[in-house]
C-alpha cells in the first residue's frame, strides 16, 4: 500500500499536534495527558490526531523523538566547529544550557521523570542519554586518563548534567542556567584531564558559534 505523500498543510498539522503534546505534558504530568487534551491544545481535531499518531503513547514517543532530534541536530553543528575534544564539550554544555533556558517547556519535557513514563517510553529516555554519552567517549582516547575511567562514566555526566538542569527548572532558576556552564564543564572534563586543566578550560571565554 502506497503511503500517502506529506504536504505542508499536513506537516503543520503534525507539527502543532506534537507542540501540544508537548506542552501538554509539561503542565500536566504525563499520566495525566489524554488525546482529547493534546487535540484541544492544538486546536485540532480527533480524525487529524489519529491520521498521525495510533494513541496518545505513540504521540509522546514522535515529540521525544522530533524534540532530541532537534536538540542534538544543534549540539552536533556545534562541536564539529571545534577542533579540539575539550572545547567539544564546553560548547556541547554552553548549547545545552542555552536552549533550556531559551525553551524550558522543551527542556522540561526532555528530562521527563524517567519513573512517571512507560516502559517504551523509559527505554527512548535512556536511549537517547546513551547518545549523548557516546559523544564523551572520545576523551577516552585523546585525554591521559581516559582510557582508566570505569566504564559508567559517561552516562553518569549525562544523568548528572539532566538533573543539573530538571532541578533549575523546577526551581524557576531557567534564566539562570547559561551560568552554570563553567561548573558542569569543569566538573565533566576533570575525570578526564584532571582538575587544573579542566578547570582551566571551564574558565576560557566559549568559542563563537555566529557560524552556526
Amino acid at each position: 500500500m502506497n503511503q500517502p505523500i506529506p504536504t505542508t498543510k499536513t506537516t503543520e498539522a503534525r507539527d502543532s499536534l506534537i507542540d501540544a503534546a508537548v506542552a501538554e505534558t509539561v503542565e500536566v504530568g504525563y499520566g495525566a495527558v489524554s488525546v482529547e487534551g493534546i487535540i484541544r491544545r492544538a486546536d485540532s481535531s480527533r480524525a487529524l490526531f489519529d491520521a498521525h499518531f495510533a494513541d496518545k503513547q505513540a504521540a509522546l514517543e514522535a515529540a521525544y523523538e522530533c524534540r532530541f532530534e532537534q536538540y542534538l541536530s544543534r549540539v552536533l553543528r556545534a562541536c564539529e566547529a571545534q577542533s579540539e575534544w575539550p572545547l567539544k564539550v564546553k560548547v556541547g554544555i554552553g548549547v545545552t544550557l542555552d536552549m533550556a533556558a531559551a525553551s524550558p517547556v522543551d527542556a522540561q519535557f526532555l528530562v521527563v521523570e524517567t519513573m512517571a513514563v512507560s516502559d517504551e517510553f523509559l527505554q527512548q529516555v535512556l536511549d537517547s542519554r546513551d547518545r549523548l554519552g557516546r559523544l564523551l567517549i572520545g576523551g577516552r582516547t585523546e585525554t591521559p586518563q581516559g582510557a582508566e575511567l570505569p566504564g559508567i562514566t559517561e552516562a553518569v555526566m549525562v544523568a548528572g548534567i539532566a538533573g543539573v538542569i530538571a532541578a533549575q527548572l523546577r526551581a524557576g532558576e531557567t534564566k539562570h542556567l547559561p551560568a552554570v556552564a563553567p561548573q558542569l564543564v569543569e566538573l565533566t572534563l576533570t575525570p578526564y584531564l584532571g582538575r587544573e586543566q579542566a578547570a582551566e578550560v571551564a574558565r576560557r571565554p566559549r568559542p563563537s558559534l555566529d557560524s552556526q
